[in-house]
Formats: C-alpha cells, structure tokens, sequence
C-alpha cells in the first residue's frame, strides 16, 4: 500500500488519468488500485490516525461450511444463515433469509454472531455492511460470502460500521480486491483494511447516528406490520391464505361464468379463482369493489431513453430494480438528459410507481423528490382520484391477493408484462375512507421512517469522509452533547 509521500500527477478526471511515480506503485499493478478516491486515502494517512483492522478486531471470514448439504436447512426452529442480499441499505433483513440447523451452525462458533458484531460482504459485491442491532434476540450467523468482524477494543462498534461504509475504506477494498466474474477480498486483506480513529467524543457522535437509524427502523418495521394486520383484518387475507394452503387439487373445474376472453390453462390456475371467488365474496359482504381504472387520476407507462445519454444529464431514470416494497432506492440510479423529462412520464410527489414487467412485485410512492424524475418502460406511473389514499391503494396491490390478480393478468411468454387493459381491470376492494387513511397512514410513517434512517447512515458516513478532508465541524460535537 502507499505510505509515503505521494508523487502523482492527474491529466484528466473523466476519464480518470494519472502519471503515478514509480514509489507509489506496489503490490497492485491494476488501474483501479490508484483510482482518485484511494489516493486521496493515501495522502490523508499522513494527517490523521489509521489503524489496521487486525489491530482493533477479529476477523472471520469463512471459506466454506463443512459439509452443508441442501437437508441442513429448514424453515423453522433454526439459526438464521445471513448472505449478501440479506444485508439492505446497511441493515440486516431477516424476511427472506433462511435458516439451517442449529446443531450443524454450532459445530462453527466462529461464524455465530452476537449483538454488536460488523457484517461485511467479501465476495461478489463487497464491502457492503450492517451492525446486528442492540435489540436483537434471534439466533444469526454469517454465510461464507459474509465476514464477522468483531472488536477486541473500546471503540465505538457503530462509528466503526459507520467507517467501512464510508468511501475512504471503500477504496480501499477495491485496492484489495481480486477477481472478475466474482470479485473477492480475502481475510488476510480485510484484516490490512485501515479505519480512521478520531477521538472518543466523535466516534459517539456519527455512532449515535447510526444507532438512531436502527431505532428508526426497528419503528418502521413496527408500523408495517401493524398496517399489515389491520388490511388482513378488512379484507380478510387469512381467510384467503388459509384457503389457498389447503387446497391441493392438480385439476379443477372452471365454472362458466368465470371463464374470460384468456383460454390458456395458467390463466385458470386454482389460486387465482380462489382469490376472484374471495374478492366476490368482499363485494357481497358490502366491501366496495373498484376497477384501479376508476381509481386513476392520471397515468402513463414510462419511456426508454437511448442507452446513448446513460450518465449524460441531471434528471433521474427510475427503473424497477429501484423500487422496493412502498420504497425507491436511489442508490443506483440511472441520469439522463433534460430532453426525456416530458409531463407524460414525469414523477410528482405522491405517484404510485408499479412495477409491471417480470414477476410485478414492487412499488412504491414518490416522496421527497430532489430531481426531476421520471420512469421507464418497466413501470407505470399514476396518481389516485381524492376520496382514495395512494399509501392504501398500494398496499392492496402489493398484497398476496393484489400479487395474484397481477400474475394471473401478466402477458407474453418471453417477457411478461401488465398491459394497459390488465392494469385498468385490477379489481381494488375499497374500505372506508377512514380506514384508509389509518392504514395509508401507517404505511406512510413506515416509508417516513425508513427514509429518515437512511438519511442518518448517509450522514454517517459523510461525516467520517469530512473528517478526514479536515472539514468537520467541530461545534457539533458541542450541540450534540
């Protein structure tokens, strides 16, 4: 690595060039190890105080299991075994993890985690990183793409976190990283890492913001379920679920009267009549039952800009992969140019964004819009007449009863996708007005919430970056204390 003085000169910063001295160059011959960033590492480690991570933790970063087999997992009453993607905007997402035995994990106590301990990606996409939270209580170990890192010394564990996300270990990791089709960092590697260490009072100060993140969204997570539960209430989702489990039939008969202008068999699966037959069922007991066409103040597909002006404007391309459940994720966004923000495809604030290509599992609601916006062709975009609640409406879509409606109307074999006619003949069972608003209400403090802790991360991080450019002001040490 570069310790000593730095002899570079930049030519150019897109693309980034640079004439590098002979001293700097190391162990690592590939451009991206002496890219702009870990550079600006290199000079800061001559005015502020660095210590390796082998100096200040331990480091456990499995090659494999020993002899996992697919009968060592279960579905319950086991430890959940976290991988990459179980780790989401620098938080630990238990809903989709699995689980293997528990006297199969114990055989490994290495790779048991504990509160307080740093998770860190090391294969495929890396450094990405989250702290198992103060509160919890369920058993959790690390998959062998994922390191534990844990400290054997009095700093702040939730500055540190706050550290590996920022772009001065970052990187790093990228200095140290091996392969092409799977991108690695090995423990001997993770252990050289080097973190910035500032005084106690500053490591309490972005770690407190870190630790309020996760206070935020354990609340979130809280609001979620509670709305969750009361929609399952009013429109009956237990009833549905109960009858969608134990019905077992391969063949069914198709009445009549349910038959539609499809006459492929997938369109007539059981789990689809069952969920018709259940939203029938709602309008007799009195529930109001709307097509989403009558709901629909204005609504568009989005556009497809030339892959040509990719990174060549300012206004922001939403596409699916953005869009997490009620959530946008704008952490990799595409930018395009001025020309492409027309009123047809525009974001405003409150949109409905729906995913309607693949598996249509996600959307989500415009809020907090810093740039224009708009979305392309693998969404649908639009607003709700007044007497309906946008949070609420999708909610129903995002349900297990929504979901199925979608798949049921999804078209074209290679490609699958809602078309217009699918999308304006959703059927939406519509509740009270006021139990709308309780339900959007809390799916809006939900998003709220969710948000207002990513903020508190990004915070996080720009002040250990501040840091060490020496521009982090000191008077919020004072305010905070």
């Amino acid at each position: 690595m570069i310790t000593n003085k730095i002899d570079y000169k930049v030519y150019s910063n897109k693309p980034f060039a640079i004439w590098a001295n002979s001293r700097i160059i190391n162990e690592r011959l590939s451009a991206n190890s002496y890219n702009r960033d870990y550079l600006d590492f290199a000079k800061a480690k001559n005015t502020f105080n660095f210590k390796k991570v082998s100096d200040i933790a331990k480091v456990t970063a499995m090659i494999g299991w020993k002899g996992l087999t697919t009968d060592d997992y279960v579905d319950e009453d086991g430890v959940y075994l976290l991988r990459t993607v179980d780790i989401k905007d620098n938080y630990i997402d238990l809903e989709n993890a699995v689980m293997a035995k528990r006297e199969k994990v114990y055989e490994q106590p290495q790779i048991i985690l504990k509160q307080g301990d740093i998770i860190f990606s090391k294969d495929g996409t890396l450094g990405i990183t989250a702290i198992v939270p103060r509160h919890q209580n369920k058993e959790m170990c690390v998959g062998s793409t994922l390191a534990r890192i844990r400290l054997n010394s009095n700093l702040d564990n939730y500055y540190v976190c706050a550290a590996f996300m920022s772009k001065i270990v970052q990187a790093q990791i990228g200095y140290f990283t091996s392969g092409i089709a799977q991108p690695h960092i090995t423990q001997e590697y993770i252990n050289k890492l080097e973190i910035p260490i500032p005084s106690p009072e500053i490591q309490k100060y972005i770690g407190d913001k870190v630790r309020k993140a996760e206070e935020l969204r354990e609340e979130a997570k809280r609001l979620k379920k509670e709305a969750e539960e009361i929609l399952k209430v009013e429109l009956g989702f237990n009833i549905l679920q109960e009858k969608l489990s134990v019905y077992k039939e391969k063949f069914s008969w198709i009445k009549t009267k349910e038959l539609d202008d499809r006459m492929d068999g997938e369109f007539y699966k059981t789990d689809f009549i069952l969920n018709n037959e259940h939203i029938d069922i709602l309008k007799n007991n009195g529930v109001q039952v709307l097509r989403l066409k009558d709901i629909i103040d204005k609504g568009s597909y989005g556009i497809l800009p030339s892959s040509d002006d990719y990174g060549k404007g300012e206004v922001v391309l939403l596409r699916s992969t953005n869009l997490k459940e009620f959530l946008i994720d704008d952490s990799d966004v595409i930018k395009v140019p001025e020309c492409y923000y027309k009123e047809k495809v525009q974001v405003n604030e409150g949109d409905i964004l729906l995913e309607i290509k693949g598996q249509c599992y996600s959307g989500a609601i415009a809020t907090e819009l810093k740039n224009k916006t708009i979305v392309n062709g693998s969404i649908y975009k639009f607003s709700v007449k007044k007497g309906f609640n946008n949070y609420y409406i999708l909610a129903y879509l995002l349900s297990k009863s929504g979901q199925l409606q979608k798949q049921q109307n999804l078209a074209n074999s290679i490609i699958s996708y809602l078309s217009i006619d699918c999308i304006n003949n959703l059927k939406v069972p519509v509740v009270s007005m006021e139990k709308q608003q309780i339900i959007g209400g809390k799916y809006k403090a939900y998003v709220e919430q969710m948000n207002k802790s990513k903020q508190l991360i990004q915070e996080a991080k720009q002040d250990v970056e501040d840091l060490i450019e020496g521009n982090f002001d000191m008077s919020k040490i004072k305010a905070h204390s």
